[in-house]
């Protein structure tokens, strides 16, 4: 796997982004040092369910490592992990407190989640236009019955 976006751009094969995912993002004004593949990061880094639970603890308030490995039940060094990976898609900002320096707190940052927002309503408005559509189609098809003798 290719960390780095500018190398991912060259890897040839092995990019699989879809084209649409990064128009996307141009719309959704994604700022250029989240890099060419802010999306599809923050969905992979999504797909974890411990990953989803400190997003879930982190909108109630920012909080300390330790007290998020306490929240969601796993070890100082897997919740490294599961952070290095939300902070390199944009989605958890790390901070740190000016009385120690040791000491990081880790927030959401909000702005980071609009081009889900919208993807999300993009595919929301498609499925409410399909149905709209069969909902035309289907009253049509049941004038046409009942006017038929």
């Amino acid at each position: 796997m290719v960390d780095h976006p500018a190398l991912a751009q060259s890897a040839g094969p092995l990019k699989t982004r879809p084209l649409h995912a990064a128009a996307l993002e141009r719309r959704a004004g994604l700022p250029a040092s989240r890099g060419a593949y802010g999306l599809s990061d923050a969905f992979a880094a999504l797909s974890d369910t411990k990953r989803r639970a400190v997003i879930e603890a982190l909108l109630a308030r920012p909080r300390r490592a330790g007290e998020l490995a306490r929240h969601i039940h796993v070890s100082a060094p897997a919740l490294s992990r599961h952070l290095r990976v939300l902070r390199r898609a944009g989605l958890v900002v790390e901070e740190g407190i000016e009385a120690d320096a040791r000491v990081r707190v880790y927030r959401l940052d909000p702005a980071a989640f609009a081009p889900l927002r919208d993807w999300v309503g993009q595919v929301e408005q498609l499925w409410q236009e399909q149905l709209m559509g069969f909902k035309r189609h289907a009253e049509r098809s049941g004038r046409a019955r009942r006017s038929k003798p």
